[in-house]
């Protein structure tokens, strides 16, 4: 069963930070596996005591000089872009990658070519030569 949680802040205040750093460039994947973090970060104004012109307990004010934007990270994923006709056999690929990725590979894929498998070909429509996948997202509450 999935459980269900909350946002952890107002969604109008959560923003993605996409950065794409290649880390595989060294690697026999490098033409084959794109990985792009993305970081789930809350916009919220925070009350800074020390600037208040007013003792803080008393400060009730939207106006008040003290607030400030500030950013916190209060999630992360993580995506593949996978190359199915560059590199290296894109089943092979994500097999040394990371367990999730092997998972998917074992489900979408064949083995032996990196293409799609016969029977998942059958039910896409042409999608290209490239496959997207996530492979790890967490949240955590804003305080």
């Amino acid at each position: 069963m999935i459980e269900t949680s909350l946002l952890p802040g107002d969604p109008t205040e959560l923003r993605l930070r996409i950065a794409y750093v290649d880390e595989l460039c060294d690697t026999p994947d490098a033409d084959t596996l794109e990985r792009w973090d993305v970081t789930v970060v809350h916009r919220r104004r925070v009350h800074d005591d020390r600037r208040c012109p007013a003792e803080s307990s008393e400060c009730g004010t939207d106006a008040c000089p003290a607030y400030a934007l500030q950013d916190a990270a209060v999630g992360s994923m993580t995506f593949y872009r996978v190359h199915l006709d560059r590199g290296r056999n894109a089943y092979a690929a994500l097999a040394d990658e990371s367990e999730d990725l092997y998972e998917i590979a074992q489900v979408l894929l064949d083995p032996a070519t990196g293409y799609y498998a016969e029977e998942v070909g059958e039910l896409l429509e042409y999608s290209g030569s490239a496959l997207g996948s996530a492979t790890s997202w967490a949240m955590k509450a804003v305080r």
